[in-house]
C-alpha cells in the first residue's frame, strides 16, 4: 500500500475533492429533503458503490480501456447525458413542485430503487474513470507495485466520499421541513431542474474523446 505521508495526503485530496458540488451532491439533496435523510443515505450507499466500481476497475487496468477506447466512453457517456435528463425532467413533474396540485400519497421508494437510482447517478459519469486513472498514480510509491496501491487509495476515496455524502444527506433531512414546505418544494422542483438539465448541457458539450 502507499506510505504514509502519501496516504495521508490523499485523504485530505479525497475529503476536499468530495465536499465539492456535483452530480451525487445535488441528488442526494434533492432526495433527502423530498424522501427523508434515511432515503438519502441508502442512495448514498449506490452512488459510492459505483464509485467503488471504478476504483476496482482503474486497479485492474479495465478503466485505461473505458478512457482509450472512443466508443465506449461516449456510450457511457450519453447514457449518462439522458439520464440527467430524466432526471430533470421527473423534477419538473414531481407534484411537490406544483402547490396547486392535489395532494398524493407518497410511497416511499424500495430499498432496491433507492440502491439502483444512487448507483446509476454514479455509474454513468465515465469521468471518474478519468480522474481515477489521472488522480490515483500521482499518490503511488513507483518502487511498489502499482495496482495493490490504486486499489486502495480507491477503497479510501470511496470511504471518504461516502462519508462527505452522509454529512450531506443528513443536511438535507434536516432543512426537510422547509424543502415540503409550499415555497420549498416549488424552489427544490425547479432548482433541481435546472441544475440536472445544466449538468446534463455540460456533460454532453465538454469531455469530448477525439
Amino acid at each position: 500500500m502507499p506510505d504514509q505521508a502519501h496516504l495521508m495526503g490523499f485523504v485530505l485530496a479525497a475529503v476536499l475533492l468530495a465536499l465539492l458540488p456535483g452530480p451525487n451532491v445535488v441528488f442526494l439533496l434533492a432526495r433527502g429533503a423530498r424522501d427523508g435523510r434515511g432515503s438519502a443515505l441508502r442512495c448514498a450507499i449506490g452512488v459510492e458503490t459505483a464509485t467503488l466500481l471504478y476504483a476496482v476497475a482503474t486497479a485492474a487496468g479495465l478503466a485505461a480501456v473505458i478512457a482509450a477506447s472512443v466508443t465506449l466512453f461516449q456510450v457511457i457517456k450519453w447514457v449518462g447525458v439522458v439520464y440527467l435528463l430524466w432526471l430533470g425532467i421527473q423534477a419538473l413533474r414531481s407534484r411537490h413542485g406544483d402547490p396547486g396540485a392535489p395532494e398524493e400519497v407518497v410511497v416511499a421508494p424500495s430499498l432496491g430503487a433507492e440502491l439502483r437510482s444512487g448507483f446509476l447517478v454514479g455509474i454513468t459519469n465515465p469521468k471518474v474513470a478519468l480522474f481515477f486513472i489521472a488522480f490515483l498514480p500521482q499518490f503511488a510509491d513507483p518502487a511498489r507495485p502499482l495496482g495493490p496501491q490504486l486499489l486502495v487509495l480507491g477503497l479510501v476515496f470511496t470511504a471518504c466520499g461516502l462519508v462527505i455524502d452522509g454529512i450531506w444527506s443528513l443536511l438535507a433531512g434536516a432543512i426537510g421541513g422547509f424543502i415540503r414546505s409550499r415555497n420549498g418544494t416549488r424552489a427544490l422542483a425547479k432548482g433541481s431542474a435546472v441544475v440536472f438539465f445544466g449538468m446534463a448541457g455540460w456533460a454532453a458539450l465538454s469531455g469530448s474523446k477525439n
